[in-house]
C-alpha cells in the first residue's frame, strides 16, 4: 500500500501547487489605477482577489501626503463619496494570503474630476448685442443656462468659450441664471449662478410734451438719458408733424453729448397741434439699451406773435397774425451797455425775477434788483421786462435789457402804463423777437415777416 500512498500524496502536491498558480491573487482597484477624471459622487474600491485573500494593510494620502484613511484586514475597502474635486490621491494596499504564504503590496493612482475654472466675475453686463461670453480655462462638456433670462447658446470649438445670447429680457434689471454644467468625461459639475444685468432703457426728456400756446421759434428740445450711438441717424428717426398735416422739415443739431435740438424751418405753424414721436427700437444707447418707453408726445402752437424793437426809435412793436396790435416805448441799453441786435425768441419767463450782474460787489456794474416783474429772457442775460425804477421810456436807460413801463411796484409813477403787464400775457415761450439798430425803411413789412 505504501507506494500507493506516496503516489496519491505526489498527486496531491502537483494539485496544490497547480491550484496556487492557477488561483488569482492580489488586489483590483474600481476605477483603475490612474484615472484622471474620477466622478466624485461614485465610490472607489479596492478589492482582495482570489480566494482567501485579504487586505492587510490599507491607507489613503492624498497630493499632500496627509492621511485620508488607514485601515486594514479586509477583503474589500470604499472611499465613499463624495470626495473633493480636483484632488489626487494614493491608495497604497497589501494583500496576503496566508496559507500560501502570499503577499503583494501595490499602490494605486487616481484623481477626481477638476472644476474648470471660470474666468471672470459672476456678475455679466448684457453687451450691446445682448449676448455675454463666460471663458474656462479647460474644455466644457455639456452646459446649459436655466433662470428667467432666455439664452441661446454656441461654443468654440474647443468648448471652453461660450457665447450666451439674451432673447427676450427687460432692460435694467439683474437676473440670476443657474449654470448646470459636465465635464467632457459626462461628469456633472457644482452648480454656479451668475447674475445678468440688461442695459438699462434709454429716456428721452423732451423741453415741449404738453406744451401749449407755444409761439412759433422755440425748438424742440430731447434730453437723453445717456450718449446714443449712430447719433448722426437720430434725428432721422424721430418723426415730427402737424396733426393731420405732412411732416415738418427742420435741422438737428447735437448740443453736448445727450441734447438734441431740432428746431423748424421757417418756424412752427400756428395754431397746431404737433405730434412728436419714434421706434424705441431705433435709438440705442452704446450700452446696448433702447428707447423705452417709446417716444409719442405732442404739443401745441399759438397764432402767430411776433415782438420787434427798434433800437433807433426806442419802441416795441408787438405783431399778431401779420397786424400790428400794440406799440409802445421802451428804453434799451446805454451806449456803455448796449443791448444785443438780432433775431431771437424767448426761451424763459418769470412773473418776478432778481436780477444780478456778473460784476462782484465793489466792481464797476455791479448791480442787484429784487421783486422784476414779467421778465421774458430772448438771449443769455438779455430780457424783456417791467422797470418800476425809472421813467425814461424812449430812450436808452438800461444795462441792455429791454425796460418796459409797468404799474407793478411803481411807487414813484403808479399810473404808468402796463406795458410789461399786457406784453407778458401775450406773448409766451417761443415767440421770435427781433431787435433791429434802425427800423427798417419799411415799417409796413414787419407784419410780413
Amino acid at each position: 500500500m505504501r507506494p500507493f500512498l506516496a503516489a496519491g500524496m505526489v498527486l496531491a502536491a502537483g494539485f496544490f501547487l497547480l491550484w496556487r498558480v492557477l488561483s488569482p491573487f492580489g488586489v483590483a482597484m474600481d476605477p483603475p489605477d490612474g484615472a484622471e477624471t474620477v466622478d466624485p459622487r461614485s465610490p472607489v474600491t479596492v478589492r482582495a482577489v482570489g480566494f482567501g485573500t485579504r487586505l492587510t494593510d490599507i491607507e489613503v494620502r492624498d497630493e499632500t501626503g496627509a492621511v485620508v484613511v488607514k485601515t486594514g484586514n479586509r477583503t474589500s475597502f470604499s472611499l465613499e463619496p463624495p470626495l473633493p474635486f480636483g484632488r489626487r490621491y494614493a491608495v497604497a494596499v497589501t494583500a496576503e494570503r496566508s496559507w500560501f504564504h502570499q503577499r503583494e503590496s501595490k499602490t494605486f493612482r487616481f484623481a477626481t474630476a477638476v472644476i474648470p475654472r471660470l474666468e471672470g466675475p459672476l456678475n455679466r453686463d448684457l453687451g450691446p448685442d445682448a449676448s455675454f461670453t463666460l471663458e474656462f480655462d479647460r474644455s466644457v462638456g455639456a452646459i446649459e443656462a436655466q433662470g428667467d433670462l432666455s439664452l441661446t447658446l454656441s461654443a468654440d470649438e474647443h468648448r471652453r468659450t461660450f457665447h450666451f445670447r439674451a432673447n427676450h429680457y427687460d432692460q435694467g434689471r439683474t437676473y440670476p441664471v443657474s449654470i448646470r454644467w459636465q465635464t467632457t468625461t459626462g461628469v456633472p459639475l457644482p452648480l454656479f449662478e451668475l447674475q445678468v444685468t440688461t442695459p438699462p432703457a434709454v429716456t428721452a426728456d423732451p423741453n415741449l410734451r404738453d406744451a401749449t400756446n407755444l409761439g412759433l421759434a422755440m425748438p424742440l428740445e430731447l434730453t437723453f438719458s445717456e450718449p446714443l450711438t449712430e447719433r448722426n441717424q437720430v434725428g432721422s428717426r424721430i418723426h415730427i408733424r402737424a396733426r393731420g398735416g405732412p411732416e415738418i422739415k427742420g435741422k438737428w443739431k447735437w448740443i453736448g453729448q445727450t441734447r438734441l435740438r431740432f428746431t423748424p424751418d421757417g418756424g412752427w405753424p400756428p395754431t397746431s397741434t404737433i405730434v412728436v414721436s419714434a421706434d424705441s427700437g431705433q435709438i440705442r444707447s452704446p450700452r446696448g439699451g433702447f428707447l423705452d418707453p417709446p417716444l409719442e408726445f405732442a404739443f401745441s402752437t399759438g397764432t402767430d406773435r411776433r415782438i420787434y424793437v427798434h433800437l433807433d426809435t426806442q419802441r416795441l412793436v408787438a405783431v399778431e397774425n401779420g397786424q400790428v396790435v400794440r406799440s409802445f416805448k421802451v428804453s434799451t441799453g446805454k451806449a456803455a451797455t448796449p443791448t444785443v441786435a438780432g433775431s431771437f425768441y424767448i426761451y424763459a419767463r418769470f412773473p418776478v425775477k432778481t436780477m444780478k450782474s456778473k460784476a462782484k460787489p465793489g466792481e464797476k456794474g455791479h448791480y442787484v434788483v429784487e421783486n422784476v416783474p414779467y421778465a421774458q429772457y430772448f438771449y443769455e442775460d438779455y430780457a424783456l421786462h417791467g422797470a418800476w425804477w425809472h421813467n425814461a421810456f424812449g430812450r436808452p436807460a438800461s444795462h441792455g435789457c429791454i425796460n418796459i413801463a409797468t404799474r407793478t411796484n411803481n411807487r414813484r409813477w403808479p399810473d404808468a402804463p402796463e406795458d410789461a403787464g399786457w406784453l407778458y400775457q401775450w406773448a409766451s415761450l417761443g415767440v421770435p423777437v427781433t431787435v433791429y439798430p434802425a427800423t427798417p425803411e419799411r415799417p409796413n413789412r414787419l407784419a410780413q415777416k
